[in-house]
């Protein structure tokens, strides 16, 4: 993805190398390019200090570590990758298997990926762990509600889950003022 000239100006300007990007230019402009190349001209000969190499020209990495390792879910290979993105130092013998590294791979090869990267897998990585924590929430309304239909009865057959969830603080409430009207007992009485 190319640079607008304004993110250049910006990024040559932080890292202190517009004044020789401008006398590049000129210099360009005096040997003849014509002028709507100039810019582009200029801009391929100051590549930002911090980028990554071009994937093409990157050292390929060992992957005979992978040779022999069994595969993965889909969704197993999705969550290791996307703890990986980031992770620089990973290597094959990393991965728990060779479609997990491949989609690693893949995801970190360019900001296009990436982005579908996310959209393809966030739903599966994300979303059961929210899922599950639903499900806890609503074993223990239930379980709640229960303890209300053992504690009532008949009579607590139709109540719902906030019904249920209002009578256990209740009780809760009853229990603490059974608990201080006890200890009160115990005490003795100062003058």
């Amino acid at each position: 993805m190319r640079e607008s000239k304004a993110e250049l100006t910006d990024r040559l300007r932080r890292e202190g190398r517009w004044d020789a990007f401008k006398k590049r230019r000129e210099e360009l402009k005096a040997g003849g390019t014509a002028a709507s190349e100039v810019w582009g001209a200029a801009a391929e000969e100051f590549p930002s200090l911090d980028a990554k190499p071009d994937p093409g020209t990157a050292p390929k990495a060992d992957l005979q570590a992978l040779k022999g390792k069994p595969p993965v879910s889909i969704v197993q290979a999705a969550a290791w990758a996307f703890e990986q993105l980031n992770c620089d130092s990973i290597t094959p013998a990393d991965a728990p298997s060779p479609g997990a590294w491949s989609l690693l791979e893949w995801a970190r090869s360019s900001i296009a990926t990436r982005t579908e990267f996310y959209r393809m897998f966030a739903a599966r990585i994300v979303l059961p762990p929210q899922e599950e924590a639903r499900q806890v929430e609503k074993e223990r309304r239930e379980h709640k509600h229960n303890r209300t239909r053992r504690l009532f009865g008949h009579r607590a057959a139709n109540t719902d889950a906030d019904t249920a969830d209002l009578i256990d603080r209740l009780l809760g409430v009853v229990t603490s003022i059974r608990t201080i009207q006890l200890s009160l007992v115990d005490r003795p009485l100062v003058r």
